[in-house]
């Protein structure tokens, strides 16, 4: 059998300038991520490891485990929350009996405090997103 029924058609076409150009983008992107790792991130990600090599030796299983149903994974999904809420709570108190004068005025910023202290919930907090320089 011979190859002269193949026609000549090219092996490669030519891709979109634009298309081309995001993919060398991206590529740049996680080159330069991989090279300069954001470091709060990678802080987070230590934790998780730490977090699931002590889970394993604790209880022997993972989240991969089969043995407990949505309803089930939805409670403990709970009960984590409310204990986050009681940490935040408590950390708020904190806050609330800071005496200012224990520091110097220059190094407190009291506005701050009663600023922070004065956040709406439910839906109506403020928007910290910081702002778009055009």
């Amino acid at each position: 059998m011979t190859n002269s029924n193949k026609t000549n058609t090219p092996r490669f076409s030519k891709v979109d300038d634009a298309l081309w150009n995001d993919i060398v983008q991206r590529m740049k992107d996680r080159e330069r991520m991989r090279m300069n790792p954001d470091k709060n991130v990678e802080g987070v990600i230590t934790q998780l490891r730490t977090r699931e090599q002590q889970g394993m030796e604790k209880y022997g299983v993972n989240t991969e485990r089969t043995d407990l149903t949505t309803i089930e994974w939805l409670q403990h999904l709970q009960e984590e929350l409310m204990d986050a809420t009681v940490y935040i709570e408590r950390l708020k108190n904190d806050l609330s009996i800071l005496k200012p004068t224990i520091y110097d005025t220059e190094d407190f910023d009291t506005q701050a405090i009663k600023d922070a202290m004065d956040i709406q919930y439910h839906g109506k907090a403020k928007d910290y997103k910081q702002p778009e320089n055009d």
